[in-house]
């Protein structure tokens, strides 16, 4: 496959000889070289950043991508490039910015974000002794965040100010706040240590962007509310709990206190409905049903109680509280039905109500899309967080209200949440071995190789893709950084690979998801992995844009129905949908 592949390719450079300057045509000839692709993929042009192997700078790879206009930012270990992309068959440089060098042996992945002449950039470790400059900016010792830039003058980007966050920034998403004036950034750290796992959110004042700053954390799980009764009750033991819309969530400390099941006089007596009395700080057990839940805590808070706890009166588990009221400031939880019935008959007894530790996850890389949808979802550690940032969910870009959190069975390194443009699927994909092992192999296991595709609603999956080109044992390979065609006839999704290259994914119908397009190089080593190959790959306004690692930035015209008529956007941060569209195609098969 791989000979005739080689023909084709020597057939197509040849024409694209013919339409490109002779010194353009060149270099992407010799760019690809090694590439085989599939008859629908055209090399167009071809910006160089080479990075050497070995020796000096080597390990100051290329790295993601942002779009502005007909200019594109690419990361790099060292800054960033800033390239004039409107012809796309001829892309020029006009800057390839260095000054952010931390110092050898400091990885510094430098994702980007821009908006307008606003440049964003992560700084993704810890600064080393003395301090380092970046963009003029000084960044001190043992510090992490990002750095702002004014980019108006691509010739000349200026540094303005470092914004310092927690635990780092290993990549970063712009979230266009317009009604406010402002970009907010939801920083994703991508350490699994405590307190350090969700995102960070910054704000960038789009009139005054050396003001930036931080603004708060937004944890990556959701807590567990459980009911503690202490020895020596036959009830001792720990019991899983449901929250509440209304009132505080219970503190991991908790709220302790005797047990006080209520007796309002009024047969049932115990549902709560009518005001009753009880011990100064007793926590209070109510049934289920006749009022509504607020109405319940309520008459607790007003005798007395520290809290409450709701048994429900239907057989399974304990369900969400919904309802609202202000005047509620003390807990209140659900237990089931039959763990409230063991509570009940080991009374009297004392305990607590409490939320177990946040049940969170590092963020790796984090996807919004606004328009109607207003979700936002975090890949990292073994699955994936979806938030709303609508405030009808309680929710809002500065605040997001958390929807769920699931985890994968094999994945620990999640990598990868993308959203359909219409909010109905979330493509997730991980990393298995940090993206510098050879994980494509036929002989790799399945779940490294697997794509998913998640219903945005609930998290469930509602197809997968394995990896469809195995690749040798000296290539480093992964699914890596994706984006999805803005297009309402099909679900088709564009992704970078490492070493396996460029992967186009039609998931019109996710369960039966199918590869229409790649561009796969040959290995940069037979004897030993060689860090190299995409580290982006991204649909934008018509073209394919691939970050390579030691190559620079190679950009292909991909000739397929699926995308035909794919929406122009004008920018694109590629962690963003920044709208939402219905789908108008056909659900399933051709």
């Amino acid at each position: 496959m791989r000979t005739s592949v080689r023909l084709m390719l020597l057939s197509l450079v040849a024409m694209v000889a013919l339409a490109l300057p002779f010194t353009a045509s060149a270099d992407l000839a010799e760019a690809v070289s090694t590439f085989t692709y599939t008859p629908n993929m055209h090399p167009q042009g071809f910006s160089e950043r080479a990075v050497p192997f070995t020796g000096a700078g080597s390990g100051i790879f290329n790295s993601d991508l942002a779009f502005w206009g007909k200019t594109a930012y690419q990361g790099t270990y060292e800054g960033f490039r800033i390239i004039d992309v409107a012809d796309p068959e001829n892309p020029v440089e006009l800057k390839n910015f260095t000054d952010c060098v931390q110092g050898t042996g400091t990885g510094n992945q430098g994702d980007v974000i821009v908006w307008g002449n606003i440049l964003v950039r992560s700084w993704n470790s810890p600064t080393p002794a003395g301090g380092r400059s970046c963009g003029g900016v000084f960044t001190p010792a043992g510090q992490e965040g990002v750095h702002i830039f004014d980019v108006s003058d691509p010739a000349n980007p200026v540094g303005l100010k470092f914004v310092s966050t927690p635990c780092g920034s290993h990549t970063a998403t712009g979230v266009p706040d317009l009604a406010n004036n402002r970009l907010l950034v939801y920083n994703s750290s991508s350490s699994g240590s405590p307190g350090c796992r969700g995102i960070d959110i910054l704000q960038v004042p789009l009139a005054a962007p050396a003001t930036a700053s931080y603004l708060r954390f937004e944890a990556s799980g959701q807590p567990s509310p459980t009911v503690t009764v202490n020895p020596p009750s036959s009830a001792a033991g720990t019991y899983a709990a449901a929250g509440a819309d209304f009132g505080p969530a219970p503190s991991v400390a908790g709220t302790s206190g005797s047990f006080a099941l209520v007796d309002d006089g009024i047969a049932p007596t115990s549902d709560g409905c009518t005001s009753f009395t009880l011990p100064a700080g007793a926590i209070a057990i109510i049934d289920r049903g006749n009022c509504e839940f607020q109405l319940k805590t309520q008459n607790a808070q007003n005798a007395g109680a520290s809290a409450v706890v709701i048994v429900n009166n239907v057989a399974g588990p304990a369900s969400q509280m919904g309802g609202t009221n202000p005047a509620i400031v003390i807990p209140a939880v659900q237990v089931s039905q039959a763990d409230g019935a063991t509570i009940k008959a080991g009374l009297p007894a004392t305990g607590s109500v409490q939320s177990s530790a946040v049940p969170d996850r590092s963020c790796h890389d984090t996807g919004v899309i606004l328009g109607d949808v207003l979700k936002a979802a975090c890949a990292g550690g073994n699955g994936i967080t979806v938030w709303s940032l609508d405030p009808a969910d309680g929710g809002s870009l500065e605040d997001p209200k958390i929807l769920y959190s699931r985890s994968f069975t094999g994945v620990t390194i999640g990598h990868t949440a993308a959203f359909s443009w219409d909010g109905k699927y979330i493509v997730f994909g991980h990393e298995p071995g940090g993206g510098g092992q050879a994980r494509c192999q036929s002989t790799s296991a399945a779940i490294d190789r697997t794509l998913f595709f998640l219903d945005a609603e609930t998290g469930d999956t509602a197809g997968t893709i394995l990896h469809p080109r195995p690749q040798t044992a000296t290539e480093n390979c992964t699914w890596h950084n994706l984006n999805v065609v803005p297009t309402n006839k099909r679900y088709v999704l564009v992704s970078g690979n490492y070493q396996s290259g460029i992967s186009v994914v039609d998931f019109t119908d996710p369960a039966n998801a199918r590869e229409i397009a790649f561009a796969d190089p040959a290995p940069l080593s037979t004897t030993s992995i060689v860090l190299g190959g995409d580290w982006s790959t991204y649909w934008y306004d018509g073209r394919i844009y691939e970050s390579d690692i030691t190559r620079g930035l190679i950009i292909w015209k991909l000739s397929d129905a699926a995308v035909a008529g794919a929406k122009k956007l004008g920018h694109l941060n590629p962690q963003t949908a920044e709208t939402s569209f219905a789908f108008k195609g056909t659900p399933f098969g051709n």
